[in-house]
């Protein structure tokens, strides 16, 4: 979130930038990033997200069993505890490393299934993001609520875009939950019918969908 505020500090500098227009747009995870950054960022004057993940919520779900928070919460302390009396890090992934990884896991959920077709092929795949991160250091995570006082604390007009298939990321009720509990007196929810989390992504019908409403959204609120 201090990337968005160290942003708006950035474009506050700028000549050509009118400091009363200031506007946030994010995406997937970044979506819920810039909903929490606008909470505490008075300088963002209109929120849009696009897909918008709770990461928290995410991490706290885990498996979906019950105790699923708790459970990972214990083995994060146990690595820990590994890593600090010398043990290699626990590198983990967030997705299968490929098609065939997630076919073989029997994996056919929408959402991660064209998760692993847009991040590990040349669709979306990028050198600085080879799906890795280390186990031991996401205990914060768990505990992070993107949405946390948006009911009190955003008030900027709202846009929110979702797709029409639900999948197990959960952008899609994740985009109500955000709708609902918005102090914004200006908000509007867009649900992009036939569309998926990653169509909206760079699937031309449903990003123009997307970038036509956002633009109008912005044009009447900055």
């Amino acid at each position: 979130m201090e990337d968005f505020r160290c942003a708006v500090d950035y474009l506050v500098t700028q000549d050509f930038v009118d400091e009363s227009r200031i506007g946030v747009l994010g995406i997937c995870g970044g979506g819920g990033y810039a909903v929490h950054a606008a909470m505490t960022e008075r300088r963002i004057k209109a929120v849009g997200t696009v897909v918008a993940a709770n990461y928290g919520r995410l991490m706290r779900e885990g498996d979906m069993s019950p105790n699923a928070a708790i459970q990972t919460l214990e083995a994060i302390g146990q690595q820990r505890t590994a890593e600090a009396r010398g043990a290699e890090p626990l590198i983990t992934g967030y997705i299968p490393n490929s098609k065939d990884e997630c076919e073989q896991a029997g994996i056919t959920d929408i959402d991660v299934v064209e998760a692993v077709d847009y991040y590990t092929t040349p669709r979306g795949q990028q050198p600085g993001s080879p799906n890795k991160l280390r186990f031991s250091g996401l205990a914060p995570a768990v505990a992070f609520d993107a949405f946390h006082l948006a009911e009190h604390l955003l008030t900027q007009p709202l846009q929110v875009i979702i797709g029409s298939k639900t999948g197990a990321f959960g952008s899609h009720r994740d985009g109500y939950e955000l709708y609902g509990r918005a102090a914004s007196k200006n908000k509007d929810l867009l649900v992009v019918d036939g569309a998926s989390h990653y169509d909206l992504y760079d699937q031309p019908q449903a990003v123009d969908q997307a970038l036509a409403k956002l633009q109008q959204f912005y044009q009447d609120h900055l």
